[in-house]
């Protein structure tokens, strides 16, 4: 029973390191012969058909779409997980920007120095500080909310949410873009020939019959 199972699994570990080598050679452009020649050279393998080069290749595309797929879903869910801190940072910004405030400014007062018998050479003495105070009434920055309604229609996206959109096009006026050409064809057997009088006999040119 072991040697069964033995020969099985390194059919399979040859099968995987012979598909790596397909894969690297059909990403770099490699035809199927080539992809052949190469993989037996490498391998040291004493055949190697163009129908199993074939089902190598099919074998790692359905592995690239699955991977392809997985992808998609953990970067869907990267973004969401993104946009959900981007949006509870922006509320959270937008209820710290409604908060009233105390503005408060200082303003240094000062004097020439040496003046009021100071021994100063120059430059300016402080000789005291005026201060301020203003409350500032806050009613939000809507900066905030606007940042809210764009990463939330990115979520919506993402999720699907939003109808396929219908677009109908026009001309001038909601007229038809492109308007009925109504064709009239002629039987050329139902026009009257001026050449032929009432009788239905051809006139000749010079008037003889």
């Amino acid at each position: 029973m072991s040697q069964p199972i033995n020969r099985q699994l390194r059919s399979k570990q040859q099968a995987v390191l012979r598909q790596n080598i397909v894969a690297e050679l059909y990403k770099q452009g490699y035809t199927y012969r080539e992809i052949r020649e190469e993989v037996m050279k490498r391998l040291d393998m004493a055949k190697y058909s163009l129908n199993t080069v074939h089902a190598d290749v099919q074998a790692i595309l359905a592995e690239w779409r699955q991977m392809r797929n997985l992808n998609i879903e953990e970067l869907q869910q990267l973004e969401l997980q993104r946009i959900d801190a981007t949006i509870k940072e922006a509320w959270e910004a937008w209820e710290k920007s409604k908060t009233d405030y105390d503005k408060k400014r200082s303003k240094q007062i000062g004097r020439p120095a040496g003046e009021g018998g100071g021994d100063g050479e120059g430059g300016i003495e402080t000789i005291g500080v005026e201060q301020s105070r203003e409350e500032m009434v806050m009613c939000g920055d809507v900066r905030y909310l606007d940042l809210i309604h764009k990463v939330s229609m990115e979520r919506r996206k993402i999720l699907g949410l939003y109808a396929p959109e219908k677009r109908e096009i026009t001309g001038k006026d909601g007229k038809d873009l492109i308007p009925d050409i109504k064709v009239e064809i002629i039987d050329s057997r139902d026009k009257v020939n001026d050449d032929t009088d009432d009788e239905g006999v051809r006139r000749n040119p010079i008037g003889y019959r």
